[in-house]
């Protein structure tokens, strides 16, 4: 233990300020000295700091414990972490830690040295300089690898064997790794389950009791309970293997607009007005509008680069009532007969109009 002196320079005066200050006791030691991280492991700690009591000070205080990690200087560091009473270690898991030396601006996949540093702050009658200890871990990081999954199965267009399976877009949230996926594309009459691997049996995913179950099998068996497909077309697919879940449906349109004064839009293409769509929900499109009395409209779907000559939705007949004839036809690029629907006095006014792709019908709900 020693003692700073500063004696004032006032000959009027005679004050003496004493800093008491100590060695490091604390002794901070890394479980190792070197790590090479690991996305296998990333729930698991990566390294654990320990450290042993801070030495008693002179001003009778309560000592409080601080953490901090960083890069080597700790001027590029994570804010310091109080500790509990009686807490003597500090452990960070294989993904904290990647994250955390990524979000400092070291690259994945790279090398680094780390350090740690354990301070003691003592508050008691007087100021004393914390005690403090620190050590150095050498790093390397891994880069975040994808988690593949494919569709597989009859109702691939591309092909039934395995190796023409149709791998999912995986959505990664943070440590959440290799578990949501989503998927929009086209899907013939057939059946389909996911595999892990296009090359090796590295097990599936079928259908459970439900189909919005999903079961995990630890091998590809002809035997798996699969998904069907009766109407051929758009689909889209999310699932959630934590949650067992899997949402999949007809949705026929990659998007549907409205043009028209009946539903409340001007006649000018490309519209901006938008139909909404719930991946949960996948075969229906909704749109909350203002329906014009006397007045028609269609509506755009997929691709409006065409201007007026794009695909329509369209009613089956000449100034079609949406209540009296509620079918739908998907007519393509540049077809002949203008068919629109027309709006009644008594329709007129907020309302939800609701499409639904894979019934092929029209709804109008007053508001």
């Amino acid at each position: 233990m020693g003692m700073l002196l500063f004696s004032s320079c006032d000959e009027e005066y005679d004050v003496k300020i004493e800093i008491d200050t100590v060695e490091d006791g604390m002794h901070l030691t890394p479980s190792v000295e070197e790590i090479t991280l690991s996305q296998d492991l990333m729930n698991e700690p990566a390294i654990t700091f320990s450290w042993d009591p801070a030495q008693e000070r002179a001003n009778n205080g309560t000592i409080t414990y601080y953490f901090k990690l960083g890069l080597p200087g700790l001027t590029t560091a994570i804010d310091k972490i109080e500790l509990d009473a009686g807490v003597s270690e500090y452990s960070i898991s294989h993904f904290d830690l990647n994250t955390m030396l990524y979000g400092l601006g070291v690259n994945y996949g790279s090398s680094t040295e780390i350090e740690a540093e354990i301070i003691a702050s003592s508050e008691g009658d007087y100021f004393v300089k914390p005690e403090i200890s620190t050590t150095k871990v050498l790093v390397t990081t891994f880069e975040i690898e994808p988690v593949n999954l494919y569709l597989v199965g009859s109702a691939n267009p591309k092909g039934s064997e395995i190796s023409d399976g149709i791998k999912l877009t995986e959505i990664i949230e943070g440590r959440d790794i290799g578990n949501k996926y989503q998927w929009e594309g086209n899907l013939q009459i057939g059946t389909f389950k996911f595999v892990n691997s296009l090359i090796e049996d590295e097990g599936s995913w079928s259908m459970g009791a439900s189909s919005t179950e999903l079961v995990q099998n630890s091998t590809n068996s002809s035997s798996d309970m699969e998904f069907t497909v009766t109407k051929s077309g758009l689909y889209s697919i999310i699932l959630n293997k934590n949650d067992k879940e899997i949402i999949f449906g007809y949705k026929g349109f990659s998007h549907v607009w409205a043009v028209g004064t009946g539903i409340g839009v001007a006649w000018n293409m490309p519209s901006s007005t938008e139909f909404s769509w719930d991946p949960r929900n996948p075969s229906i499109f909704t749109l909350e509008c203002n329906m014009q009395a006397n007045n028609d409209f269609k509506l755009p779907y997929n691709d409006q680069s065409a201007g007026w000559g794009c695909p329509f939705l369209r009613p089956i007949v000449a100034n079609a009532n949406i209540w009296d004839h509620n079918r739908i036809q998907a007519t393509p690029a540049g077809y002949g007969d203008d068919l629109k629907w027309w709006v009644t006095e008594e329709q007129a006014g907020p309302a939800i109009v609701t499409i639904d792709a894979l019934n092929e019908t029209i709804t109008l709900e007053k508001q």
